[in-house]
């Protein structure tokens, strides 16, 4: 029996939906027998994520989209319309690290990359469904921020953190604006999380290092996170607003 019943029939739009967080997001979602809709620019990966859960008996649509581009974004948000003719969630899970440097050291181009993936893109997508959530009874808007938006978390790319630390701020925007139409905007600021993608670039030997200064002496799954954002989304959670989650297993405490 599904957790949250009331995702019966709910369209879920899930961005960066072809892998790690938002893939584990998307398949938390149609677990609950949500309709879910997976934005990627990776098709072959959301596709992938789609077939997995139609087998699975569940409900997905994968839709081709850069989350940086305003006609791709755009072209997306009007294709789950057409589709199912109402939006109830979106989930802005696109992002990118960019690479660990100095300031001094990253060209303009890398900073407006990053900041592009990580923030531009929640920009777009928020800015192409609000007005369809603003005509659901449930409307909510669920961003991935990052530790690094919290607080210096190790080593970390400066764009990467600014833009997370901007996703936080524009989130409380979001909640303080569309409040009285009876949206909620929330975010999660996850810890290095152990999917497919971290485990490529870190060594057992760093995987290890950074779970010893956790508290729960692990990496976070993106199970972790899209239980959050299942939270966030459901009935229980409709008073909650302009909230930033820490999903970091006690890492930071603010």
């Amino acid at each position: 029996m599904p957790k949250y019943p009331e995702f019966s029939g709910r369209v879920i739009a899930v961005t960066g939906a072809a892998q790690g967080i938002g893939a584990a997001t998307a398949r938390a979602f149609a677990e609950q027998r949500a309709h879910v809709v997976l934005l990627d620019i990776d098709e072959k990966g959301a596709q992938q994520v789609a077939a997995e859960i139609r087998a699975a008996d569940g409900r997905a649509l994968a839709i081709r989209t850069d989350v940086t581009d305003e006609k791709s974004v755009d072209h997306a948000i009007a294709a789950v319309i057409s589709e199912f003719d109402k939006l109830d969630v979106l989930v802005n899970c696109a992002g990118g690290y960019g690479r660990l440097a100095t300031l001094e050291d990253i060209s303009v181009e890398e900073w407006d990359r990053t900041v592009a993936l990580n923030l531009r893109s929640v920009f777009l997508c928020c800015r192409a469904a609000i007005p369809h959530l603003k005509t659901s009874k449930a409307g909510r808007i669920i961003n991935v921020a990052s530790i690094s938006g919290r607080t210096i978390f190790g080593s970390t790319s400066p764009a990467y953190a600014a833009s997370k630390a901007a996703v936080i701020q524009l989130t409380r925007f979001l909640a303080q604006q569309l409040g009285p139409a009876g949206i909620t905007a929330n975010a999660i600021a996850p810890i290095t999380t152990l999917t497919p993608r971290v485990a490529a670039l870190r060594t057992k030997e760093d995987v290890e290092r950074i779970a010893s200064q956790i508290p729960l002496r692990r990496l976070a799954t993106p199970e972790d996170s899209a239980q959050a954002m299942l939270f966030f989304a459901s009935d229980a959670a409709a008073y909650l607003n302009g909230i930033a989650l820490d999903v970091n297993g006690g890492r930071v405490m603010m």
